[in-house]
């Protein structure tokens, strides 16, 4: 999983290119693309399994509407929108990474 400095840095890349308008330029595309990469990662990693967009439905931790914002995000066009959404995902995932580890240290108990 990438760490926290990973995605801010590539947020302000991001951020500042949404600035310019120029998401949907080459290095924009790219960036986007390596965001979607590392935020599916993260939350297949926080459920202890192996990326595998089949198997969304079956994760025990994640965001409501998993999967229609994942295709969503997923599609090449709207790439503010999609930025955004994956955006709004990263914090709801590293809120359901707590809750997770929280559960995990009572059950250890």
């Amino acid at each position: 999983m990438q760490s926290e400095e990973w995605f801010l840095e590539k947020e302000e890349q991001l951020d500042a290119l949404a600035d310019q308008k120029a998401l949907h330029r080459e290095e924009g595309v790219a960036l986007i693309a390596a965001y979607r990469t590392a935020l599916l990662e993260m939350m297949f990693e926080i459920n202890d399994r192996e990326v595998d967009l089949a198997a969304l439905s079956a994760l025990e931790y994640k965001p409501l509407n998993v999967i229609e914002r994942v295709d969503y995000f997923s599609q090449d066009k709207f790439h503010f929108m999609r930025y955004q959404q994956m955006k709004t995902m990263r914090q709801e995932l590293k809120k359901l990474k707590a809750v997770m580890e929280i559960r995990k240290k009572r059950n250890n108990k």
